[in-house]
């Protein structure tokens, strides 16, 4: 559209012609400008160069694009990325204990009554349950407020993992997590409290406020910190994993202040490394790695994933 404007200064008046396209129009000439410009096409040699394509072609590309939609959009089967939550049956687990791991029925009978028929073991599951969304739904609170400060992650409709967590990993286990960890902290037995004031980066928090919510850190309870990147814990969890063992052959200990001692571990020292990632983060390269090195070490390595639908 051309428009024509007069402008008068200084007593003279003059012409000025300006070109006006609507907003339509300028996103239309956009899309086939992109579309039509430019693809990859074989020059001499091996090289490949930028050619500009015809409009033939570019009905050609238009037209397999819409035929594929049409293909998934009529699709009945779909394939899914998990199984669904009602698959994972107890049944299930015990033949998995049997045949994979090499359990007893006796044993597997024994795990499957421990629990269901102990009230007092059920309530320890339930308040740890109820601790873990407790305390998250307060750290949210606090951050709408603006009294966390910083990133956050949280870990509110998972707490069964932090109810797994402080009923059968024992204080002297080594744990590492991720960045989504508090409640994995407060099952290892970290005070709640001190958990709190590093979000609010207090001196009584357990890095004394110098860590934040993605790295808490408990020397008394070997909880090992979050760690913010993804998969960045899975080498160090291993490392411990295979201390363990270094421990037990060298006949070394930690004293009262967590120093190594010629001191020989117990007998019946059963120690083990505890790692927490998410289903995305294990299939980071370091997932493979730690699974061949507890392969071939027999690493005393519990890795717990995390399948919780968010990875990106």
């Amino acid at each position: 559209q051309l428009v024509t404007t007069t402008m008068a200064k200084g007593g003279r008046s003059r012409q000025r012609n300006t070109m006006r396209f609507p907003r339509l129009a300028v996103a239309a000439a956009i899309c086939v400008a992109s579309a039509q410009a430019f693809t990859l096409s074989r020059g001499k040699g091996s090289n490949v160069a930028f050619a500009p394509i015809s409009t033939r072609a570019t009905r050609d590309v238009s037209t397999r694009m819409s035929d594929a939609v049409a293909e998934s959009e009529t699709a009945t089967e779909y394939s899914v990325m998990r199984p669904p939550i009602d698959w994972m049956t107890w049944d299930r687990v015990a033949d998995q204990l049997v045949n994979t791991f090499g359990y007893s029925h006796e044993e597997v009978a024994k795990y499957s009554l421990d629990v269901d028929e102990d009230k007092d073991r059920l309530m320890k599951i339930y308040k740890a349950m109820t601790l873990a969304r407790g305390f998250e739904n307060a750290c949210n609170q606090q951050y709408m407020q603006g009294k966390i400060r910083g990133f956050m992650h949280l870990d509110n409709g998972q707490e069964s993992i932090p109810a797994l967590v402080d009923y059968a990993i024992k204080k002297g286990d080594k744990k590492y997590s991720y960045y989504r960890e508090h409640t994995h902290a407060i099952a290892s037995g970290v005070d709640s409290g001190a958990v709190m004031a590093e979000l609010f980066m207090k001196e009584g928090g357990t890095c004394k406020g110098a860590g934040g919510s993605m790295h808490i850190f408990d020397k008394e309870t070997y909880f090992q910190g979050g760690w913010a990147l993804v998969s960045e814990q899975l080498p160090y969890a291993a490392g411990a994993a295979k201390s363990i063992l270094i421990d037990r052959e060298m006949g070394l200990s930690d004293n009262d202040k967590f120093t190594k001692e010629n001191v020989a571990p117990p007998e019946d020292d059963d120690r083990i490394s505890v790692v927490f990632i998410g289903e995305g983060g294990s299939q980071n390269g370091r997932m493979a790695e730690i699974l061949n090195a507890a392969g071939k070490d027999n690493l005393p390595l519990l890795i717990i994933v995390i399948d919780n639908g968010r990875a990106i």
